[in-house]
Parts: structure tokens; C-alpha cells; sequence
């Protein structure tokens, strides 16, 4: 049985709000969706289990009820500072001892908010979340040629293909370096064809790659298609986004070619909307999805239906 799928924008009522854009903005907006809650809305179900209010840090975990692994992720100002529209880094791990301490940790991502980025959007579940940085200077869905991206990431546990995998815990981006790289590249980036996910070994084994797999290609046709599938009469055809390498060095039951999904991400066989405003949804199958803002055309949804089945 899946897990349900839970919403958080800051346009809901009671939401916290981003003003000046400081790291403590944004782990207060954190803090309340992940651990507090706010307004009618009660929190996703991940622990908080460090923080060091001083250098403006704080580690959370999954839930290791209904098959959550339990491990952990870091958000923290790059430099201590709580300094306007500072990077915030992102660093996930399969266990943490202290604030600064890790067990099989992964290496550190970022993201970068900016004067134009005072939305932000959580879709997740006890086990998995999307963070989203909104632009606010317009709300349109496609944002090519107004300089700036939507900021997406997934941090948690993947789908894996594998029941006994030990392992899942991580964040997706479209960053493949293989070390700490806290510049802002989330998964609808305009630059780049692929996605990136750095992965332990199924076995609990201290051996970890990183797989990265493609994302398509009209979210960055600089052109832009426009339209929406429902006007053109048009049916969505939804293909979950699967992690996988390269066979040169996923070629064991430890370290399989393909590892799982990402959960609830999918990409249609229709890219259009870019003139649309956000929020963008749709019931197709009984199922609710949200499209992901991105560069151009948008294609990626998020299934807001149950994650984990």
C-alpha cells in the first residue's frame, strides 16, 4: 500500500512566508512543514533531530514507519551567515551522529534563493519530498527570458526495485559532480539532459556511484510549444522517471543498472503550457498531477496520487 501524497505552498492559510530571503526564512518554512505544521495543515511526519540555531543548521529525518529507511538530510547557510538570498546547502546521509557528523553521507548539493524567489511549494510524504523554489516576479509556467528557473528537488527515499534495498535515501538533481557542488541545479534546469542521484549500495555495503539518467528534452526547446493538451484534445501519456547508470559500473546485484523510480515524478508525451499560470493541475485516471514550472515548455507532473505502491 502507498503512501498519500500532501501539498504545502505558501499560499495556503498560515503558511509561513519568505520576506527577505535570510537561510532562517527558509528553515522555519522547513521546520513548519516537515516537523510543526502550520494553519489547518498538519506536518509531512519527518523528525527534527539537530540544529545549531548559531550557524543557521538544522537535520532532519524520514520516518521509519511504513517502510522509511531513516536517513537524514542537512540544510545550512554555505557560510554560517544569515545573510539575504544566501545559498542554502543541502547534504544527505544514511545516518547523522551530531549536526556535523555522518554515516554513509552523500555529497552536498545547494540551492540559491533570490529577490525574485519569495514562493516556495513541499510534495511529498513521511519518506519523500519535492522542495520547490518559486519565481515570483510572474507566476507564468514556462520562464524563458525572465532569467531565472524554478528550483526543484527531490531529497529521500527513491522507489527502489529492489524490497531489501538498505539504501534509498538520497536527492535528485542535475548535478552529477562527484563532490560537495552547492550551486543551485534542480531537476527542471534549462542546462543540461540529465538527471543525477548518487546511490549506496543495495547491501548496506560502504561503496556508493552516482547514476545519472536522462530527463528529456522539451523543457529546454528554447522555442517554446505552447497550448495545453486538453484544448488540442490530446492525452497524457505518463512515464515514471527511473534512476539507472551507466552498465560499465552498475553491474552487480549490488550496484544494479536500474535502481527504481523517483517517486511520483513523471514525464508526459506532451510539453506545452509555458503561458499557463501556476498552479497548473489535472485529474487524468482518477489520478491529480501538478506540473513542475521549468525553462520553456513544461513536461514534468507530479503525481499527487499515492507514492510507493
Amino acid at each position: 500500500m502507498g503512501l498519500p501524497v500532501t501539498v504545502y505552498r505558501y499560499t495556503d492559510a498560515g503558511a509561513p512566508q519568505i520576506v527577505s530571503g535570510t537561510p532562517t526564512e527558509w528553515i522555519n518554512v522547513l521546520k513548519k512543514v516537515l516537523v510543526e505544521g502550520y494553519g489547518a495543515k498538519s506536518p509531512l511526519g519527518w523528525t527534527l533531530e539537530f540544529e545549531d540555531v548559531g550557524v543557521r543548521s538544522v537535520a532532519f529525518r524520514n520516518a521509519t514507519t511504513e517502510g522509511g529507511s531513516g536517513g537524514y538530510v542537512k540544510f545550512y547557510s554555505i557560510d554560517g551567515s544569515n545573510t539575504v538570498y544566501k545559498a542554502l546547502g543541502m547534504k544527505c546521509a544514511m545516518g547523522m551522529t551530531d549536526i556535523d557528523t555522518y554515516f554513509k553521507p552523500l555529497w552536498a548539493r545547494g540551492f540559491t534563493p533570490s529577490s525574485n524567489h519569495k514562493g516556495w511549494e513541499v510534495i511529498g510524504t513521511k519518506r519523500g519530498f519535492y522542495l520547490i523554489l518559486h519565481y515570483t516576479a510572474n507566476l507564468l509556467m514556462g520562464l524563458s527570458g525572465y532569467g531565472s528557473d524554478t528550483q526543484v528537488y527531490f531529497i529521500g527515499d527513491i522507489h527502489s526495485a529492489n524490497i531489501n534495498d538498505t539504501c534509498p535515501f538520497t536527492i535528485v538533481s542535475a548535478t552529477a559532480n562527484t563532490s560537495d557542488n552547492t550551486s543551485s541545479s534542480g531537476i527542471t534546469d534549462y542546462s543540461g539532459t540529465a538527471l543525477a542521484a548518487q546511490m549506496y549500495a543495495v547491501d548496506g555495503s560502504n561503496t556508493s556511484i552516482m547514476y545519472t539518467f536522462s530527463k528529456g528534452y522539451a523543457y529546454k526547446n528554447s522555442s517554446g510549444y505552447d497550448g495545453s493538451a486538453e484544448s488540442l484534445g490530446i492525452n497524457h501519456l505518463m512515464i515514471q522517471v527511473q534512476i539507472y547508470g551507466a552498465p560499465s559500473q552498475n553491474n552487480s546485484p549490488q550496484l544494479p543498472f536500474g535502481r527504481g523510480g523517483v517517486p511520483g515524478l513523471y514525464m508526459s508525451s506532451f510539453a506545452g503550457y509555458r503561458t499557463e499560470s501556476w498552479p497548473k493541475e489535472l485529474i487524468q485516471d482518477t489520478v491529480k498531477w501538478a506540473l513542475l514550472r521549468s525553462y520553456s515548455s513544461p513536461q514534468f507532473w507530479i503525481s499527487l496520487g499515492d507514492w510507493y505502491d
